[in-house]
């Protein structure tokens, strides 16, 4: 403490590189403020962090997941509550002072405090994200925020989970100041000094409409519409979070709204969705840390790239190499094809010019990076070259090969093909050993995920390269098996085949979309083979029969609709549904599918088991081939390969809530009235018999 009598108090928590509020450090930080109650001489508590770039990260997650019971749950969240109000009622002032991350239950604390300065650092980010895990803020800042910084906008930070940095902070009134950070040891001593003369007054950022019960009301029903549009009903936390402010807003007393607070939180944190979305956290960590060999190579500096292919997906590809600064020559048959990538890359540049994302100056920076060519002028300073051209084997080799005599000896070659054996593509190549599948998702600008695929004689270095790239890009890499679809549209292909068999024993299209859709999906089966394109799925779903057999019981109707129709889906104006364009404009089925009366012997639920069950099976074959190290990382692949629902936490995570003996069960009843694409996997069976779970 100084001579003004202004005391620091510092959280730096030993051997962890973030500060959190787990069940130790709330303990030992309530017994300092009983002491700290008790001292006549301080007249001011500074509350800072010792941590570079990191204030608070909030509660300890583990704790949380580790909560079972409704009671448990609700002494957690009261002693979380008791502390922070003791701040709160502390006999002189509090300041918090934010130089980095500040989350969730961090924030919640500097709600407690009476006044809050942050730094303008781009590591300062405060935010209040527990709906990301299935709960909501439980240590009063449901109470405390709408009163700081008004309805409109705590409401906005509460459901969205988003953060803002020091500026914005200040703006919307969560915090007092935003200083510079490398000012901030010069000038946090004027504010303060403010403080202590009582010649800091803060400005009122509470609306005036949150006076008024009937803005309430509006303010409470619009956010609500938001949040159902946005969640489909599927994530209950930010609703419960509206109600928590709707019921505690008017309330005088603070400890009946803590308890509303904690009595909704604590019902939350033991439910599965919680449970379920606290998983995908674990394992979107353990992901970042995953360098794809072990730590046994060093990555490849990537400086300059080249692409094969231009196109819509080239373009992507194109773009996300410009997201690192990198320089990128697109190579294509013709200038057509080499425009069309260029226009890719400036139509997601545009788009995020619109949302704000990015400045037009930066735009043209950007722009710049990439070049084109019918040739392979410029190749030979690329340190990698990524093909993303027609999915024809023998095409691929051809072009590959081509490729390797103009390129340095030590560049990586990479192909971004969907469902084609990397082993067998690299017997073209004079060095196998430097060539991999990096198979991004289409829209590239979009999906996150990039599946990496070794071949019998990569290297590590090489996967090792093109997993630090596509982190650099801001995308997941998983590494996954080679075999027929890899391991996302092996499960899917399959999936999408048996909801075109279901046409064809007569069940309609729109109720198989809408069933799926109401399972949790980004869309339905034919919308999605109608956007991916159905040249496309009949293609994949063609090489997968050929690997496996009458396992994949390949839709005769889907020939017809590709071969005969020449329906392409949206990028040809029509496949399963019409497609006129404009927003507004009713997706209509399109009447060249041939439908008969919808078939009412397939109940609703043998529409969701006979798409669902189909691909928890392929997942289990891919499990038990090795195809994929752990079911954390299959659920990861397809929550973000195919947007399966989080709040279902994954395909063995959905197997596991069923009991993997009920979906045995389910499976053999389906093998026998429809074919062995249903027979059980042999880990299926294993487990069931051992009452074991892919999640222990």
């Amino acid at each position: 403490m100084d001579e003004r009598g202004v005391a620091t108090l510092t959280f730096d928590l030993p051997d962890e590189k973030v500060n959190k509020l787990s069940a130790v450090v709330l303990n030992e930080l309530d017994k300092l403020l009983d002491d700290l109650r008790a001292r006549l001489d301080i007249k001011l508590l500074v509350i800072k962090s010792a941590k570079k770039g990191i204030f608070i990260a909030g509660a300890d997650i583990e704790e949380i997941r580790g909560l079972r019971e409704e009671k448990d749950a609700l002494e957690k969240v009261k002693r979380g509550q008791e502390v922070l109000t003791k701040i709160e009622k502390l006999p002189f002032d509090t300041l918090a002072v934010i130089n980095g991350a500040c989350m969730g239950g961090g924030t919640e604390l500097i709600l407690a405090c009476n006044y809050r300065v942050a730094t303008d650092s781009k590591k300062t980010q405060i935010a209040l994200p527990e709906v990301n895990l299935g709960i909501f803020p439980g240590f009063g800042g449901c109470i405390r925020l709408p009163k700081l910084v008004g309805l409109v906008q705590a409401l906005t930070l509460i459901t969205s989970g988003k953060s803002v940095d020091g500026k914005k902070a200040m703006k919307i009134g969560l915090v007092d100041d935003c200083i510079p950070e490398g000012y901030l040891d010069a000038q946090l001593p004027d504010f303060i000094t403010k403080l202590l003369a009582g010649r800091y007054e803060r400005k009122n950022k509470i609306p005036l409409l949150d006076k008024s019960e009937f803005s309430r009301k509006y303010i409470y029903s619009k956010t609500r519409e938001g949040v159902l549009k946005a969640s489909k009903g599927h994530y209950p936390a930010p609703l419960k979070a509206i109600d928590v402010i709707e019921r505690t807003y008017r309330v005088a007393e603070l400890d009946e709204a803590l308890r509303i607070e904690r009595e909704l939180f604590a019902k939350l944190a033991i439910g599965d969705i919680s449970k379920n979305l606290i998983q995908i956290f674990y394992t979107s960590e353990a992901l970042k840390k995953d360098d794809g060999v072990g730590g046994k190579a060093k990555p490849k500096d990537i400086n300059q790239a080249a692409l094969l292919g231009a196109g819509v997906m080239g373009g992507g590809i194109a773009w996300a190499f410009t997201k690192t600064n990198t320089p990128v020559r697109m190579k294509d048959i013709n200038w057509d094809g080499v425009a069309l990538g260029f226009q890719q890359v400036g139509k997601i540049y545009d788009q995020l010019k619109k949302i704000r994302k990015i400045k037009p100056a930066e735009v043209d920076l950007k722009m710049n990076l990439v070049s084109g060519t019918l040739d392979y002028s410029g190749f030979g300073s690329a340190d990698i070259v990524v093909e993303a051209i027609v999915e024809d084997m023998g095409i691929k080799q051809k072009v590959l090969a081509e490729t390797e005599k103009h390129v340095a000896a030590d560049a990586i070659i990479a192909s971004n093909t969907s469902s084609l054996s990397i082993t067998e593509m690299a017997t073209a190549l004079k060095k196998p050993e430097r060539f991999a599948g990096m198979h991004f998702f289409n829209p590239v600008n979009r999906m996150p995920l990039v599946e990496v695929i070794p071949g019998a004689k990569t290297d590590d270095k090489t996967i090792a390269t093109i997993f630090a790239l596509s982190k650099k890009m801001g995308k997941t890499p998983i590494k996954v098996g080679n075999c027929a679809g890899f391991l996302v549209n092996r499960i899917l292909l399959p999936y999408m085949n048996e909801a075109v068999l279901m046409l064809e024993e007569g069940v309609a299209i729109e109720r198989i979309d809408k069933k799926i859709y109401k399972f949790g999906m980004p869309m339905g089966p034919f919308t999605l083979a109608d956007e991916v394109g159905i040249d496309v799925c009949y293609k994949v779903a063609k090489i997968l029969r050929d690997e496996y057999g009458d396992r994949i019981e390949l839709s005769e109707l889907l020939r017809v609709i590709y071969e005969d129709k020449k329906l392409l889906g949206k990028k040809s104006g029509a496949g399963f549904y019409l497609h006129k364009g404009g927003k507004d404009s009713k997706k209509e089925v399109n009447p060249k599918i041939p439908q008969r009366e919808d078939n009412t012997n397939v109940s609703d639920q043998e529409i969701i088991d006979r798409c669902m069950l189909l691909m928890v099976n392929e997942a289990a074959m891919c499990l038990q081939e090795g195809i994929i190290e752990k079911p954390e990382y299959l659920d990861m692949a397809m929550i973000m390969g195919t947007g399966f629902p989080p709040f279902r936490g994954g395909l063995c995570r959905y197997a596991d809530s069923l009991g993997i003996d009920e979906v045995v069960k389910r499976l053999k009843a389906l093998d026998k009235a429809h074919g062995k694409r249903f027979k059980p996997a042999k880990l299926l069976v294993t487990m069931a018999k051992a009452n074991d779970k892919f999640y222990k």
